[in-house]
């Protein structure tokens, strides 16, 4: 392959929310203006060296080996075959926990590479390494939050068959985010899942669902926030968050069309089609949070249509 093209490149991949309420598992969205900035630099050597994170409060590793980002960019400079190593630096700006952190991360590493290498892959060729780069750290293979960070939009994914479908964006629609300061580990939130599943329930989520990829199509904000509605991981769930039920109340009653946890959670996200209702919306979820004594950072944002994509 010939030399890097550029000799460095800097990405952005979006922030996300995972199952948007009954699609747990394979519907996923991007959100605008949240998310993880990477800059890649060839270097002499072979593999992945991560030289900075910022951002992230001193948590993430450094290691390129337990790091999404650096899984994900080895597994890419594998697949390139280049005679060359990388050096990642990452800025993180995505708050707490729900908003698929690592799955961007993951995709910010992988798909940088890529560009710093002529882009010869396209992002349907990233999405396994960028989703196994995430399962590595996550502990479990889904496709939601890498899918929708990578490609942007709305996405249905099928972590059988490891494929996805974009469905596009959704001009319109705002998307409120109460992220509290409250660490909830994925791995305690899918402990909880039902082993078994009324067929009422399963129906019902499947129904709304299919009917949140409708509301896409047909660019129906209305019915998309009005399917939002889970009845089978929400239940279980919504006792681990703090406040979870009544500040879903709260955005409710504020006008919000919908709302349920983002992803495994802490985060919550409500969805509406007025600015001046997203205000109000964010402004009842804060003060709901502080009744269950838990700040929280309200984001007001739109869904991110273009996912990963170089911005230097």
């Amino acid at each position: 392959m010939s030399a890097p093209v550029p000799s460095d490149v800097t990405v952005f991949a979006p922030a996300s929310v995972g199952n948007i309420g009954p699609g747990f598992d394979v519907l996923g969205m991007a959100l605008a203006g949240l998310g993880d900035t990477i800059r890649a630099r060839a270097i002499s050597g072979r593999g992945v060296v991560i030289r900075e994170i910022r951002g992230d409060g001193g948590i993430l590793p450094k290691d390129a080996r337990k790091n999404t980002a650096g899984i994900a960019a080895a597994r890419v400079l594998a697949m390139l075959k280049v005679p060359s190593g990388v050096e990642l630096s990452l800025e993180k700006n995505i708050p707490g926990n729900g908003l698929g952190s690592s799955a961007a991360s993951a995709v910010a590493g992988g798909f940088a590479v890529n560009a710093l290498f002529g882009s010869p892959l396209s992002k349907s060729e990233l999405l396994l390494p960028c989703a196994a780069a995430e399962a590595a750290v996550s502990g479990g293979y889904f496709l939601d939050n890498t899918a929708a960070s990578l490609l942007g939009g709305v996405n249905v994914t099928n972590p059988v068959t490891r494929t996805a479908i974009s469905l596009g964006g959704l001009p319109g629609a705002l998307i409120v985010v109460a992220t509290p300061r409250f660490k909830l580990l994925t791995a305690r939130s899918r402990r909880v899942l039902p082993k078994r599943v009324p067929l009422e329930a399963m129906v019902a989520n499947l129904a709304r669902a299919c009917a949140i990829v409708a509301a896409v199509g047909k660019g129906d904000v209305a019915l998309f926030g009005r399917s939002i509605v889970d009845l089978v991981v929400e239940p279980r769930r919504a006792a681990l968050i703090p406040g979870f039920l009544a500040v879903k109340r709260a955005a409710l009653k504020a006008g919000a069309l919908g709302c349920s946890i983002s992803g495994a959670g802490s985060s919550v996200f409500a969805v509406t089609d007025e600015k001046a209702k997203a205000d109000a919306i964010g402004d009842a979820m804060r003060r709901a949070f502080s009744r269950a004594r838990l700040e929280c950072v309200i984001t007001v944002t739109t869904i991110d249509p273009a996912g990963a994509r170089i911005i230097v």
